[in-house]
């Protein structure tokens, strides 16, 4: 096993070239830097879900903004509000 930069044994690895389509490369890269990940290490990221790794992608704020928004539609003002206010952390008040 190689070492890594924090001292932590790290898995062999071998360098390996892929072409990705352009607009491809640019999804990826824009999910990478949203992610706060480098390219290659949300390409990993993307392979190790793939392959039923745990991995931390989180969809972006607009998607999970939206998810909240359509499950408000159709629910009264009154507990409308109610909900908005169980949605704000402890603390952040």
């Amino acid at each position: 096993m190689a070492v890594a930069k924090r001292g932590v044994l790290a898995p062999p690895t071998t360098a390996r070239t892929i072409r990705f389509p352009k607009r491809l490369r640019e999804r990826i890269a824009a999910d990478a830097a949203r992610c706060g990940r480098s390219f290659e290490g949300h390409v990993l990221a993307i392979l190790r879900r793939h392959f039923g790794e745990s991995v931390d992608l989180a969809p972006s704020p607009d998607v999970i903004l939206s998810l909240a928004r359509g499950s408000l539609a159709g629910i009264e003002g009154k507990d409308r509000a109610a909900l908005a206010r169980r949605l704000v952390a402890p603390g952040d008040t």
